[in-house]
């Protein structure tokens, strides 16, 4: 609709003669405009009769009364800004699929949030599990739609509440914060029920008790030579005090479990983010060198694709352009830009530091990852690797079994230290400057021996990756 209204104002405002937008139009007597320029062509080339007018052929004379349209003459040169405008920003959107060249974007898909050009929007026309995708022209001002909180989603709902517009995420936090509140409400009611029923039931068991000793010691008025009543309130009085015990003892016991579970797993993150700074930070106590002994990680020249070239050393590796004539094997990834480490580990604690730059994976990967498939290969995509991603422009993001997640940190230099845990099963991803910034951390149970991977995906920028230190 809003490319049809552009087509039927810029035909209004085409001049009959050149038809090209207007440039200082002149309005005839009847009504109709066109350029000067044009009109003192027409003028020079109709000096010996008289000069109709191009659209209704109405018939003027030699002398003709014309005056300068101000009003078209704005809207026409305001159009052809705009024009201009609109047609440089739409050159330089190119499609997010053409890695290694640029392309013209096509159309903009608003729910995968992509630009796509003609080649890539043929499954978005075509297939019909896309049929919920809507396509428009290419948006050069994606970004400018990009929530402030959340950099890399769309704005897309209406809050009532905030009177905002809002993305996915800060909709998701908005239910997740209305659940917490129900669920925290739910709680405290069904546990202040629970209580009132132990505390109904004690009181009855107290009452009881208090009616049995009564019992008993008219029993005891009445007969006054009997002793076995005395045992039976004594009796009686124990199994009172059992029951309050029991339940001191119960809640003591559950309260004791909750605390330890929560030390527990404040000690573990204690643990881990302690390791990570006296093994990558400059720490004055030198006992961790007795635990971690640094080493050279080398990279496997026979799983390198044949656009990743490796350095002599096998501890650098570059995207290049033209494929490399490397010999067959199964190990060697063939359509996959990516790379692995020689050694791989099943035990322990392993950290590697990687200096990186352009549109790279650094990756922890099972050394069974398949090698053989472009997008089921890639690190991230598959159930076998977890991996961080740098898209180039800053954005960071973490991917594993080809589930995406965006973090919102940054990266100031291009160093990343990656820290394998097989004892408590983490693998955690920081950023290496003059502090140690946390990334992201996955919880894995590591069942196989894995392996350093890295990924470069583009030619220009370069996309380069170095391994500096391996512990």
């Amino acid at each position: 609709m809003e490319d049809a209204e552009k087509t039927k104002l810029e035909e209004m405002l085409t001049c009959p003669v050149c038809r090209d937008i207007f440039k200082d139009p002149r309005q005839l007597p009847c009504g109709h405009s066109m350029c000067m320029v044009c009109l003192e062509n027409l003028l020079d080339h109709s000096s010996d009769t008289p000069f109709p007018c191009p659209v209704c052929r109405e018939y003027f004379g030699q002398i003709i009364g014309i005056q300068k349209s101000y009003a078209l003459a704005n809207i026409a040169e305001d159009f052809r800004v705009n024009k201009r405008r609109r047609d440089e920003q739409t050159k330089s959107v190119y499609c997010d699929f053409c890695q290694e060249k640029k392309t013209l974007a096509f159309k903009t898909c608003l729910k995968c949030e992509v630009l796509l050009c003609k080649e890539h929007a043929k499954d978005h026309l075509e297939l019909p599990v896309f049929t919920g995708h809507p396509l428009v022209r290419p948006l050069h001002d994606l970004l400018e739609r990009k929530c402030p909180q959340h950099d890399d989603e769309v704005l897309r709902y209406y809050c009532n509440t905030s009177r905002r517009y809002i993305c996915n995420m800060c909709a998701l936090e908005s239910k997740r914060g209305s659940l917490a509140t129900e669920a925290s409400t739910v709680l405290r009611r069904q546990l202040t029920e629970y209580m009132d029923q132990r505390f109904k039931l004690l009181t009855e068991k107290i009452t009881e008790s208090n009616e049995a000793v009564k019992k008993l010691q008219e029993l005891q008025r009445e007969k006054p030579k009997v002793n076995t009543s005395l045992n039976s309130v004594t009796v009686v009085l124990l199994c009172l005090w059992f029951i309050v015990l029991y339940y001191a003892y119960y809640y003591a016991v559950e309260n004791q479990t909750l605390t330890e579970a929560l030390d527990n797993q404040q000690k573990d993150m204690h643990h881990i983010y302690s390791s990570s700074a006296e093994i990558l930070g400059d720490h004055p106590m030198k006992s961790h060198k007795e635990k971690y002994k640094t080493g050279n990680l080398l990279l496997d020249l026979g799983s390198a694709s044949p656009f990743i070239g490796v350095s002599a050393d096998l501890q650098t590796a570059e995207r290049v352009k033209t494929k490399l004539d490397y010999p067959n094997n199964n190990s060697r990834f063939d359509k996959a830009p990516q790379v692995l480490s020689a050694q791989c580990f099943s035990t322990g604690i392993h950290v590697w530091v990687v200096e990186a730059e352009g549109y790279w994976d650094v990756a922890v990967s099972y050394k069974s990852i398949q090698r053989k498939s472009k997008f089921s290969s890639a690190f991230g995509n598959n159930a076998e690797s977890w991996s961080l991603t740098h898209n180039g422009k800053g954005e960071l993001f973490a991917y594993h079994n080809k589930r995406r997640t965006v973090l919102s940190g940054s990266l100031h230099r291009g160093r990343v230290a990656v820290m394998v845990n097989f004892k408590i099963g983490s693998i955690i991803f920081l950023a290496v400057d003059s502090t140690i910034t946390h990334l992201h951390d996955f919880k894995a149970k590591l069942t196989q021996p894995v392996c350093l991977g890295l990924g470069l995906y583009r030619v220009d920028p370069p996309s380069k990756a170095s391994i500096v230190k391996a512990w």
